[in-house]
């Protein structure tokens, strides 16, 4: 199958074409600015400038769009709204009428952050309420993708930990670049997620690839845990010291964004239909980087 993803150049969508292409997908990497993955065909490309979005479907005639670009920076978002809409909730919606109209399978990524975070283990049915323009952004793109194009994927990615692409780090690999270098982190103790590594994200991609299914899905890793205690398994298992983690507290949280307390995902539906199961918590964390691409 020949697969376009976008946001090639990123954290997680670098790594996803990657580990697709390793999966024996024709993968064509579409970049903004930062590099794609060493060996993929790739293409340079600004997805929201006029024109742009037709004539790279035409160029990479992919019979599959993975959806990964995205402005996914919480402070960047609240400090540049406006772009954040045309990246977040607009362009998503664009791609999904150009799929449909070229019969093209679309998976567009999302994230927990569309919820309130307000309830533990949310199901795909339950009520989102996004308390960042970030969120409120991704769940437009969401809803444009799904209006759009019903036969679409939405796949709502939970926090990444694990190996990443390019110079950003993962949840994880923070913790250890930090902690490596002498630094000290302060990480909330009341701040519940379910990470989850991007070889099990992308193992849910090759599965609705090859099986199908339409509308939301959650993926989540195995274990609903805090920040705090990520940072101190991490540690553990990278052979580091935890001795400059500092345990802090939502309160604490002095940037423009609001944090959700618990946006952990019931992942139910994937393991259901698709017969998905992510990596286990401990072996995602070991394959982190120890520093940038």
């Amino acid at each position: 199958m020949r697969v376009l993803v976008t946001g090639a150049g990123g954290l997680l969508g670098g790594r996803l074409a990657a580990l697709l292409a390793g999966r024996g997908l024709t993968v064509i990497a579409a970049r903004r600015r930062a590099p794609a993955p060493l060996g993929l065909a790739e293409l340079a490309v600004d997805l929201v400038e006029p024109g742009v979005l037709e004539r790279t479907l035409l160029d990479a005639r992919p019979e599959a769009l993975v959806h990964a670009a995205v402005m996914g920076r919480a402070g960047d978002c609240e400090a540049r709204p406006a772009e954040a809409e045309a990246v977040n909730a607009r362009l998503p919606g664009l791609l999904a009428r150009r799929c449909r109209a070229h019969g093209i399978r679309l998976i567009a990524l999302s994230t927990d952050l569309v919820f309130a975070g307000d309830r533990a283990e949310a199901g795909e049915g339950d009520p989102p309420g996004p308390l960042s323009v970030y969120g409120r952004t991704k769940l437009a793109g969401e809803n444009a993708v799904l209006s759009a194009d019903p036969s679409a994927a939405v796949a709502r990615v939970a926090l990444i930990v694990g190996r990443g692409h390019g110079r950003r780090a993962t949840a994880s690999e923070s913790v250890a670049w930090a902690l490596a270098a002498g630094r000290t982190l302060r990480l909330y103790a009341d701040e519940y997620r379910t990470p989850v590594d991007p070889q099990s994200v992308a193992s849910a991609i090759a599965l609705l690839l090859a099986k199908g299914g339409a509308g939301r899905f959650h993926l989540g890793g195995p274990e609903r845990l805090s920040r705090y205690e990520l940072g101190l398994r991490t540690a553990r298992l990278c052979g580091l010291t935890s001795d400059r983690l500092q345990e802090g507290r939502q309160a604490d949280h002095s940037g423009p964004d609001r944090r959700p307390a618990d946006v952990s995902l019931d992942s139910a539906r994937a393991h259901r239909e698709l017969g998905w199961e992510p990596l286990p918590l401990d072996e995602a964390l070991r394959g982190g980087r120890l520093g940038p691409d």
